[in-house]
């Protein structure tokens, strides 16, 4: 096996990423001990030069320094990482004696010392070192706390919160929200940072300059940009702007305004709940929530119906919440959601 495939292999083992930027090789997520003999996640990049700094691939090796950056998810009262029996791991270069050291081991023997020859081989000769401290130490998988799940950072929230019970609850489910307005995309901002394992974002709409303005987050200038030339539609602005944070984020254009099309939709995209989102429609027949309503409830998918307004009337501001909840297959909403058309102000909904 080739160090590349050796570094890969070990990193699918221990549950953390290898990652390349401009560059400079990192092991993300990797489990570390820390003095007070817990467990928690550190970043390893690639070895040092004398002034600190990461050296990329090519640089590696011959008189280049056996160093990497540890940078640690938590802060602790020294920055660095620990041997079980209690030892700071390698030679200490600098640091911030918070969240980060620069270390060094040399490769072979005090007689007999070798170069590393890629960056690979170095970050999978350190990442071995701390791993096998937290084994040592007797920790179990379990008790890591970098779960990645579908995120490409660290989840160290979910243990500092102690949120684990809460967050099986829903781990590994497949949920769509409908309608990316001002409630939907923070609804998927929330969403987005739970161990669901796929949203489905459901919009035809493209991007407008008011949606920018009101989303979470901020623009940056090529978005602006492409707003000026060819707005982007919403679903897929919304997916690019977390692919950074986690996996499972799937863009759809969808419009909903027919059940058949939301059966069709179902039937290539499984879901297990959803969100509905979407503005009230006072025009038409059939107000466009019951349609989109009656397909959940058809494809016997629950599903909460969210939204906020408001108003300004007369120099006074007024606003609206609205959220109300429904099991799979149920027509309670028929009862319960007065629609927009014929009865949208009505006591209780707003």
């Amino acid at each position: 096996m080739s160090r590349s495939d050796r570094l890969a292999a070990f990193a699918a083992q221990a549950g953390f990423e290898v990652c390349v930027d401009d560059g400079v090789l990192a092991a993300l997520g990797v489990p570390c001990l820390v003095q007070d003999g817990s467990v928690i996640a550190c970043r390893v990049e690639t070895s040092c030069d004398g002034a600190g700094n990461p050296t990329k691939d090519e640089n590696v090796g011959g008189n280049a320094i056996h160093g990497v950056r540890i940078t640690l998810d938590t802060a602790t009262n020294d920055g660095r990482v620990y041997h079980a029996e209690g030892q700071a791991i390698g030679n200490y270069l600098g640091g911030d004696n918070q969240t980060w050291s620069n270390i060094s081991i040399k490769k072979g023997s005090q007689d007999s010392p070798e170069d590393d020859v890629s960056a690979r081989e170095l970050v999978y000769r350190y990442t071995k070192q701390l791993v096998g401290a937290v084994a040592a130490a007797g920790h179990t998988e379990t008790a890591f706390l970098a779960k990645r799940g579908p995120f490409k950072i660290p989840n160290t929230f979910e243990a500092r919160a102690a949120v684990g019970p809460m967050q099986d609850r829903i781990r590994g489910q497949r949920i769509a929200i409908i309608g990316l307005g001002g409630t939907g995309s923070y609804l998927l901002d929330l969403m987005a940072k739970t161990p669901v394992a796929d949203i489905h974002l459901l919009d035809s709409d493209k991007m407008d300059w008011h949606n920018y303005m009101r989303a979470p987050g901020a623009p940056v200038c090529r978005e602006i940009e492409s707003q000026k030339k060819e707005p982007p539609l919403k679903v897929h602005y919304y997916q690019a702007k977390y692919a950074s944070l986690r996996d499972g984020v799937h863009a759809h254009e969808v419009r909903i305004d027919d059940p058949d099309v939301f059966a069709e939709f179902i039937s290539a995209h499984p879901v297990d709940f959803a969100f509905v989102c979407i503005d009230q429609d006072r025009e038409g027949a059939l107000p466009r929530q019951d349609v989109v309503y009656n397909s959940l409830s058809k494809a016997n998918v629950p599903f909460i119906d969210s939204g906020a307004s408001i108003t300004l009337s007369d120099d006074q501001v007024t606003g609206a919440v609205t959220t109300s909840a429904y099991d799979g297959g149920s027509a309670e909403w028929k009862e319960r959601i007065p629609n927009a058309r014929v009865n949208g102000d009505a006591p209780g909904y707003r």
